[in-house]
C-alpha cells in the first residue's frame, strides 16, 4: 500500500518544482503520477483534472486532492494537499512580506510590469494550446465563442455558463 508520507513527498516535489500556473503544472502531474510512478492511469488523470476544473478553489490543488483521494482516501487527499501547497504557501508569505517592504522601489515596480506583461503572453499561449486541442468541430467552436461572449460581454456567472455548456454538450454530443 502506498504510504501517506510518499504521497506527501511526491506532491511536495510537484508543488515545489512545477512553475507557471495550472496548465503548465498539468504536464508535470501527468509525467510524475501517470508516466513515471504509474500511480494512476491516463483516464483517471483526465477525470481528476476535469473534476479539479469543475470544483470551487484552485483547479490544480483540486486535481491533487482528487488524485490523493483515489490513492488513499481522505488521508491521501490531505497528504497531497499539504504537500502540494506547502512550498507555494511559504514562498507566497515571504514574497508578500518582501513586496510590502519594497513596494515603493522603482526597480521592483519595473520588474513587476515586465512580469505582468509576460504573464499575459503565457496565458495567451495556454489558451491557444487549449483551443487547438479542445475545439475540434463547429459545435465546440460555437460553445467556446458563446461562453466567451456570455462571460465577457454579458457578464454572466461563470458557474451558470459551465452548467449551461454541460447541458448543451449533452444535447449536442450525446450518442443516440
Amino acid at each position: 500500500m502506498l504510504s501517506l508520507k510518499k504521497i506527501f513527498l511526491v506532491f511536495l516535489k510537484i508543488g515545489s518544482f512545477s512553475f507557471g500556473g495550472v496548465y503548465s503544472m498539468v504536464a508535470f502531474f501527468e509525467r510524475e503520477l501517470v508516466d513515471k510512478r504509474k500511480w494512476i492511469t491516463q483516464d483517471e488523470f483526465v477525470e481528476s483534472f476535469a473534476i479539479g476544473q469543475m470544483t470551487p478553489g484552485p483547479p490544480i490543488v483540486n486535481t491533487g486532492i482528487c488524485i490523493g483521494y483515489k490513492l488513499r482516501k481522505l488521508g491521501g487527499a490531505l497528504a497531497a494537499t499539504v504537500g502540494q501547497a506547502f512550498t507555494g504557501t511559504v514562498l507566497a508569505i515571504l514574497l508578500a512580506a518582501f513586496y510590502l517592504y519594497m513596494k515603493d522601489n522603482l526597480l521592483l515596480q519595473a520588474v513587476m510590469k515586465g512580469v505582468a506583461a509576460a504573464v499575459v503572453g503565457l496565458l495567451a499561449s495556454i489558451v491557444y494550446k487549449m483551443f487547438v486541442r479542445l475545439v475540434t468541430d463547429y459545435r465546440s467552436a460555437a460553445l467556446a465563442v458563446a461562453a466567451f461572449l456570455a462571460l465577457d460581454i454579458f457578464k454572466l456567472n461563470p458557474i451558470g455558463i459551465l452548467l449551461a455548456a454541460g447541458a448543451l454538450g449533452l444535447v449536442l454530443y450525446r450518442r443516440a
